[in-house]
């Protein structure tokens, strides 16, 4: 085939593929909360623009490729079908990944994608089942099988049928970086000045550059409307983590905490699991209690540290390990720590456990969730058995079974009418939710009956009564209940995500049942205080013991923190990853109406002030 039709195949092929590229982008328009005309117009204006910013560079790319190689025959053909072929399946295949997972989700492909995608166990950590697996390679291979058909029938016809003119196509990719370029001014403006409506609308973009021009614009006089944003606990680490003062003690008790991953508050029942009921009488039942965060990270670093959310990045980078993990090492106990999935992702290596030695940790990464789990608390039994009496015993296990896909012996099955086979890539949520929850509950169940074993074990040898055992989740679950499944979707903390259970039964404590709210941030400071220490938790926290209500709950995700007051939810970024508004929603989730908005941040000035300045305490 000549050069000249070769170009001829090459225009065809990517006015198809833009075409294409629109369509996909368009399946995102759904998800676009936008109610005004000129937001939906934005929207079709953005879709235009990105769709030709995705493709025009391999447009360019080919034919500067066919000129520069046209007097190596052969090669001045290959290279642009070549390019043609990877390039155009690349495209579709980010943009369907970025799909799926803004679908299932509701976040693009991000850091917090990329460090699960590059951090060892991040990829095993999404719990994928092998029907998945089938079902993406099926999906994925669709792509380049459709960009190599296309390609292979227009050159079969070549000569047949219309085709743009290199003119038609220059002047369409000028008209459409134009309407991007407006866009983008649009969106910079928009930004600037805090309209929403036209911020949601760009959300819908995969990739979306997210462009800013502020100096450009406070140059021409535009005032600023938007509020400006935050960077929260970037700095220098400045914490006290040692040395705290304790009373001193003939023997310290021994310590157990057991964290169900994604274990939500209504899963503690005499029904679904019977020994952490059966626990619960025998120990303090807190009925109102929250996590630090909607994801494991943050669920874990308020649980150990008592401090907010935005620490972990500063504390991550800068291997502080909290003061509840220091006081334990220095206090002699022998430590036995570990998880059926992994010390590396979440980096738990190198902030809960940073300086633990790796012979006190154990991960279990390969085979069934419930398996391992299993098998981590016969470990934990066996280590415990061998240890030296004399000295008190810290055990640490986090439960994998309760993230999905939900992991549990089938003969152990509470609900008989679960989801045989999750598979991600065809998950009707709508129809299939009760199901999948029904699995949820099974695998709860059987975590249950892992923690029974153990509480057994630790009777029987006579220890129960000199033993702090604690059980709570990291986070919780939804079902759908406000619109999502799973955990860690965006600006917004729904109850069923952050609400968890919590029991501690302490040697020495009567029974009883706490209703006031209480927070992850509580329980370090309330497990150094029963260990003895007499340093005021505010001095190495950001919270009370566990005695004291939470007034006010912090949480918080990768990116977004939250306070919940009882009456209202306020969410708002914290690193610069985002435009920064505040949202408000109601006690129930809703986000309530603008005016209504403004006056609850309004009285909630002085409280939003306090816990940025916390945020910000403990580094310098």
């Amino acid at each position: 085939m000549s050069f000249t039709q070769t170009q001829l195949v090459l225009r065809r092929y990517y006015a198809l593929l833009y075409a294409a590229v629109f369509a996909m982008i368009a399946l995102f328009w759904p998800h676009a909360e936008v109610a005004s005309a000129g937001a939906r117009m934005f929207l079709v204006a953005a879709t235009a623009g990105y769709a030709a910013l995705y493709v025009a560079p391999l447009w360019i790319l080919s034919s500067v490729l066919g000129r520069l190689l046209r007097s190596v025959p052969g090669w001045r053909v290959q290279v642009p079908y070549a390019l043609a072929f990877v390039g155009g399946s690349a495209v579709l295949l980010a943009i369907f990944a970025d799909y799926r997972l803004y679908d299932l989700y509701q976040f693009h492909f991000n850091a917090f994608v990329w460090n699960l995608l590059t951090t060892p166990g991040g990829i095993e950590a999404l719990g994928a089942t092998e029907a998945t697996t089938r079902s993406l390679a099926m999906q994925v291979s669709v792509f380049p099988v459709l960009c190599g058909v296309a390609l292979v029938l227009l050159y079969r016809h070549a000569t047949h049928g219309w085709a743009p003119s290199p003119r038609t196509l220059v002047a369409s990719m000028m008209v459409l970086f134009s309407v991007l370029s407006v866009e983008e001014v649009v969106y910079a403006y928009s930004e600037h000045v805090g309209k929403e409506d036209y911020l949601q609308a760009a959300e819908a973009i995969p990739f979306h550059l997210h462009t800013g021009a502020r100096k450009v614009f406070k140059r021409m006089g535009i005032e600023q409307a938007a509020v400006k944003e935050l960077r929260l606990a970037g700095g220098t680490v400045d914490y006290p983590g040692h040395d705290l003062p304790a009373k001193a003690v003939a023997k310290r008790p021994n310590l157990v905490m057991l964290v169900g991953e994604s274990f939500r508050w209504d899963l503690l029942s005499p029904e679904i699991t019977p020994n952490l009921w059966k626990l619960s009488q025998q120990g303090t039942r807190y009925e109102q209690h929250y996590s630090g965060g909607n994801r494991t990270r943050m669920g874990l670093f308020s649980m150990f540290y008592g401090l907010y959310a935005p620490y972990w990045y500063s504390f991550e980078r800068q291997r502080v390990a909290p003061a509840l993990m220091n006081f334990l090492r220095d206090h002699d106990y022998q430590l036995a720590i570990h998880t059926s999935q992994s010390f590396d992702y979440p980096e738990l290596r190198h902030t809960v456990f940073t300086g633990v030695p790796e012979a006190n940790l154990q991960e279990l990464q390969k085979g069934e969730p419930w398996r391992r789990d299993a098998q981590n608390i016969d470990d934990l039994i066996g280590k415990f058995d061998h240890r030296n009496a004399d000295k008190p015993f810290y055990g640490f296990m986090f439960f994998e079974s309760t993230h999905a896909p939900y992991a549990f012996p089938e003969e152990t099955a509470l609900r008989k009418d679960y989801l045989r086979q999750l598979d991600y890539m065809k998950l009707d949520l709508r129809d299939n939710i009760d199901a999948i929850h029904a699995r949820y509950i099974n695998a709860a169940h059987h975590v249950d009956a892992q923690i029974g074993r153990l509480l057994d074990h630790l009777r029987a040898q006579g220890e129960l009564d000199n033993t702090v055992i604690l059980f709570t989740g990291d986070h919780g679950e939804e079902f759908m209940e406000k619109g999502h499944w799973g955990h860690g979707h965006g600006n917004t903390f729904p109850e069923e995500q952050i609400r968890v259970p919590l029991v501690i039964r302490m040697p020495g404590q009567q029974p009883q049942v706490v209703t006031h709210r209480s927070s992850h941030l509580q329980i370090s400071p309330t497990l150094l205080e029963y260990l003895g220490v007499t340093a005021p938790s505010r001095s190495y926290s950001s919270a009370d013991t566990l005695d004291h209500t939470a007034d006010n709950l912090v949480l918080g995700e990768y990116d977004f923190m939250g306070i919940f007051d009882g009456e209202h939810k306020i969410s708002f970024p914290y690193t610069r990853s985002t435009f920064f508004r505040y949202s408000v929603f109601d006690a129930q989730d809703h986000p309530v109406a603008r005016e209504e908005g403004r006056q609850v941040l309004a009285d909630k000035q002085a409280l939003l002030d306090d816990v940025v300045r916390e945020s910000r305490r403990f580094v310098r």
